[in-house]
């Protein structure tokens, strides 16, 4: 039920709960404020409370960025259509891409998303079709789940390195390369001088797809690994 709103004559409302204040109205009003300069008290200043109203939900600013994350998140958030009949691995793919995508729509919010369950909560229907083709495949329960939050690290940081990318035009990696070897001597590091000179992208979407083939071997590995173990208990 929302509370009722009672402004004091002084145009401030007061402090806390009696300020009829919600966690979504401050996420709605942190959204309306450029993310790179907001704080605490410009959302208070936009809501007409005191920031201490604010604190009350949300405890700095670093949370209610990651809020305001999840919420661009939400709305960018396309629907991730697993067919029936995929396999594990088709699955994970499919995954792989929706989160990614998503993830880079939010822009220079993708700074603050973090890869776990509040950001999965984003994904349910999915997460839940995924966990189960896993499991169906072989998985136990926390191999699944393990390598669910494996794979969502490798979409949310890629996702983060293209928004850095973009943001700021230089691949942040080429150029710490050519920072660590300025003044160096190129023959000592033939082979930095030799890849850097190649000039790889490792921001585009084959860096994506390798990713995600690196990790889909990886975890059949895992998969191998418990069924050999597992093997002769079943006898």
């Amino acid at each position: 039920m929302a509370a009722t709103e009672r402004t004091p004559p002084s145009g401030r409302r007061s402090r806390g709960r009696k300020a009829g204040l919600s966690l979504a109205r401050i996420v709605e009003a942190a959204r309306s404020l450029d993310a790179g300069t907001l704080t605490m008290q410009a959302v208070a200043d936009t809501l007409g409370v005191d920031r201490k109203a604010i604190n009350h939900h949300v405890t700095d600013r670093e949370t209610l960025l990651r809020l305001v994350a999840l919420e661009a998140l939400s709305d960018s958030s396309s629907a991730v259509d697993i067919p029936a009949d995929s396999t594990w691995q088709e699955a994970c793919r499919t995954f792989a891409t929706a989160i990614t995508e998503n993830a880079i729509a939010a822009d220079a919010l993708a700074d603050h998303l973090r890869s776990d369950n509040s950001m999965l909560r984003r994904f349910v229907e999915p997460t839940d079709t995924l966990l189960r083709k896993m499991t169906e495949a072989g998985f136990d329960d926390e191999s699944a789940v393990r390598s669910l939050a494996l794979l969502t690290n490798i979409c949310v940081a890629y996702a983060r390195d293209v928004v850095h990318a973009a943001r700021g035009g230089e691949r942040p990696r080429r150029l710490l390369i050519h920072e660590a070897l300025d003044g160096r001597d190129d023959r000592e590091f033939e082979s930095l001088t030799r890849i850097l000179a190649a000039g790889v992208d490792t921001y585009d979407r084959k860096q994506l797809d390798m990713s995600i083939e690196v990790f889909l071997r990886g975890t059949e590995a895992v998969l191998r690994r418990h069924h050999e173990t597992a093997g002769p208990a079943r006898r």
